[in-house]
């Protein structure tokens, strides 16, 4: 069963992982990616990251000093609809420290995962093993698919 299948139209948090694979068009993955891209993009799926993920997506071509490839992520990031960034803020703060606290997390993951929570998400999309952990939001690893 395709990724799309499971989602079914339903909201969903997209971790960091996932841009990198679809905007660096990794081989084994960018294949998975694109239909969840083009449904965003299409307005069949709504779609939720963080400010972290703008900034992890950003590190490794800010480094390279690669113009281009930040530009296409604030493309993607910025002005795809239907997907939405959802900013650090007091609230997240505190639900973050709760799940580092209970959980182990690292604080990007902890945010990440706040965020999902606290906006009802029904899937994770991630190839972090570290939210094995979790089942609410269900987890989907891109690597299972």
């Amino acid at each position: 069963m395709g990724l799309l299948n499971i989602i079914d139209g339903k909201p969903i948090f997209i971790d960091t992982a996932a841009f990198i694979y679809f905007v660096e068009r990794k081989p084994v993955y960018v294949d998975i990616l694109r239909p969840v891209f083009n449904a965003i993009d299409a307005g069949e799926l709504r779609a939720i990251t963080t400010t972290i993920t703008y900034s992890e997506a950003l590190v490794v071509p800010c480094r390279q000093k690669n113009r281009d490839l930040i530009a296409k992520y604030k493309m993607l990031l910025l002005e795809t609809p239907n997907l939405t960034i959802v900013p650090f803020d007091l609230e997240l703060a505190e639900r973050t420290a709760d799940i580092r606290a209970k959980h182990g997390l690292k604080t990007p993951d902890a945010i990440q995962w706040a965020t999902a929570i606290r906006l009802g998400v029904k899937f994770f999309l991630t190839n972090d093993r570290s939210f094995k952990q979790f089942f609410e939001p269900q987890v989907l690893f891109i690597e299972d698919f």
